[in-house]
């Protein structure tokens, strides 16, 4: 009886600890790409950097092999393709497609913590 009372014990901490760490990963990480989709954020007149955008891509594409263990994927590739898409808007400097894109990323980014958070409407 001890066995199996601790056995379970164990597998719940394990439980509890493995969606604990799940939401910090999922909120640090958005959290930062959130941070660095606000640098970019440009005037009228103003150029974007795309090196800091390419710094940011490649990032990205690292930390999404991670996130792939917790989120769909078919919304982590919509990010994925969108910056893509923002790469090479910024590269053509097209930079009016550019702040759309970027926008795009940036709420799509921001819904994911919505749905994926620990919130009283995700519980229910």
């Amino acid at each position: 009886m001890k066995n199996k009372l601790t056995v379970a014990i164990v597998v719940l901490v394990l439980i509890i600890g493995l969606g604990v760490f799940e939401q910090i990963f999922i909120h640090c990480t958005f959290k930062e790409f959130s941070e660095r989709l606000e640098t970019f954020i440009v005037e009228e007149d103003e150029e974007y950097d795309y090196d800091a955008i390419v710094e940011t891509q490649k990032w990205w594409e690292r930390k999404v092999k991670y996130l792939e263990l917790f989120l769909p994927h078919v919304q982590l590739i919509e990010i994925t393709i969108t910056y893509g898409e923002l790469v090479g808007a910024v590269g053509a400097e097209d930079y009016d497609s550019a702040q759309a894109l970027l926008n795009r990323i940036q709420r799509t980014s921001e819904s994911f913590e919505n749905m994926y958070g620990i919130r009283m409407g995700n519980i229910i």
